[in-house]
């Protein structure tokens, strides 16, 4: 009998593990958490980032210089020639007014190559009547004649003829020379001149070294201090002649 009951219980326990491992039901599996690619590339290093080759430097270039002008050269013209005659352009300090054209006066008259022709009548340039009408006023004069070549040209004479009597030839003057109108240089001067005293039509020669010339400009510094009448101090040209070498 004792062996029987012991034989039960040990069935009923059997039984009941048996009975509390069926209630108990497995927990699922978990699923797997899904996989998260994996990036195999390091963060990118700046140092190993391919790098451009920097571009030269842009080399500034020179400023352009500018060349010189070309030196004036000579024209081929025959020694001794008056080239005042070809003369491109004439200028007058002052001149008289068209009425003493009929009378034989006019700035254009200075280098026509005519002298002395009273039957034109041509008997060359005066100043202008009437502007220094006292002889106070002769330290202010300054009166002046001036060519513009027609070409560069070697020259080393200028001369200057009076008047057909003389009256009002300058007694001091000069001779300037340039080559560009603007800067000019005394190549030849004469202080004293009597020819207006004498009422002589001599021509006054003035020589110089011999240079390459464009503009010849005759300056009257000092008239003859005698009054024409009413005209006043006059100043007197019959001709000028430049001559080449």
């Amino acid at each position: 009998m004792k062996k029987n009951l012991i034989k039960l219980i040990t069935v009923l326990a059997a039984l009941a593990l048996l009975m509390s491992a069926c209630a108990q039901k497995p927990d699922s599996p978990k699923p797997a958490d899904t996989a998260q690619p994996v990036t195999t590339e390091a963060a990118a290093d700046p140092t190993d980032a391919p790098t451009e080759e920097p571009t030269d430097t842009p080399v500034p270039t020179d400023t352009p210089v500018p060349t010189d002008t070309p030196a004036p050269t000579a024209a081929s013209i025959e020694p001794g020639t008056n080239v005042a005659l070809t003369a491109v352009e004439l200028e007058v300090s002052s001149s008289t007014g068209p009425g003493h054209v009929q009378w034989g006066w006019s700035y254009e008259y200075i280098n026509d190559g005519v002298k002395f022709d009273a039957t034109i009548p041509n008997l060359g340039w005066t100043s202008a009547v009437g502007q220094y009408p006292s002889l106070e006023d002769i330290d202010d004069i300054e009166e002046w004649i001036l060519l513009e070549l027609e070409t560069y040209t070697n020259a080393n004479k200028v001369v200057v003829w009076p008047t057909i009597d003389g009256s009002c030839f300058p007694v001091d003057f000069h001779i300037e020379v340039s080559l560009d109108g603007t800067n000019y240089t005394t190549v030849a001067s004469v202080e004293g001149n009597d020819s207006a005293a004498k009422r002589s039509s001599k021509p006054v020669t003035m020589e110089f070294d011999p240079m390459l010339v464009k503009f010849v400009k005759f300056v009257i510094t000092k008239p003859y201090a005698t009054l024409s009448g009413a005209d006043g101090i006059l100043c007197q040209l019959c001709e000028i002649e430049v001559y080449s070498c």
